[in-house]
């Protein structure tokens, strides 16, 4: 009876084994707003990238760009290369550009006729201004969709974007007093010279903040080598229970 319950156990931990093997790799795709910190004059026209890491092949990607924040909107978006460097055709929608320039919803793209592809790069181009006033602001991208090319959804992590929105830039010529040529001067207007401290002080607590409420950051993924270990742990005690209840059952005979 007690080699009968022994294989009964050493079955159970070898069948834990191999559903722990298949559920280690779920395959994940990271989407980035790139650059994550930029900075920019009040008025200035810009560009960010939403960028793509899949670490399996994908087929289409959908998602939403989003900040509430007064000091940026957003004018269009562009297609990036991410499908269309794999030479098959793509359908492409920008979106729509929603309230007053500060939401894109409904941005989608994938390949028609291509299987997928694995390479990372950048799905889309955001443009945008910049408002006369100066702070920091977030970008977001939302309600992401990642596909496989079977149709699956892959779990996704999201990293969002700072815009920092500086002093405005002026430039004056004046005139040398030894000779004729024109020297040209780049200076801040003096509120930004008067505040420089501040506004490092104030991006770099806006960074932290990003960064503290990332959920990558506070929840960082399970290592793969750590898995591995705990499988491998897993295995040699099947391996022994089977051994244990194989010596009881010969001395019983």
């Amino acid at each position: 009876m007690i080699g009968k319950n022994l294989w009964f156990f050493a079955g159970m931990i070898t069948i834990s084994c191999l559903m722990c093997v298949t559920g280690v790799a779920g395959a994940t795709a990271s989407v980035s707003i790139l650059p994550s910190v930029e900075t920019v004059a009040p008025g200035e026209e810009f560009t960010l990238d939403v960028y793509v890491k899949p670490d399996t092949q994908i087929a289409g990607i959908q998602l939403d760009i989003n900040t509430d924040c007064p000091l940026v909107t957003i004018e269009y978006v562009e297609e990036g290369e991410l499908f269309s460097s794999t030479g098959s055709p793509v359908m492409f929608n920008p979106g729509t550009i929603e309230d007053n320039g500060k939401k894109v919803s409904q941005v989608y793209g994938s390949l028609i006729m291509e299987d997928g592809t694995s390479d990372e790069g950048t799905f889309c181009t955001i443009k945008l201004v910049a408002s006369e006033d100066t702070g920091n602001c977030q970008l977001r991208v939302e309600n992401i969709i990642v596909g496989d090319t079977q149709g699956n959804e892959l779990d996704t992590v999201t990293y969002d974007a700072l815009v920092s929105i500086s002093g405005e830039i002026e430039t004056t010529d004046i005139d040398s007093d030894n000779d004729d040529d024109t020297e040209l001067i780049v200076r801040q207007d003096e509120t930004a010279d008067s505040s420089d401290d501040e506004e490092e002080t104030a991006l770099q607590s806006a960074q932290d903040t990003v960064e503290s409420n990332d959920p990558l950051e506070s929840a960082p993924a399970p290592n793969a080598e750590n898995s591995t270990s705990n499988i491998n742990i897993l295995a040699v005690s099947a391996i022994a229970f089977l051994a244990l209840a194989y010596v009881l059952d010969r001395k019983k005979k």
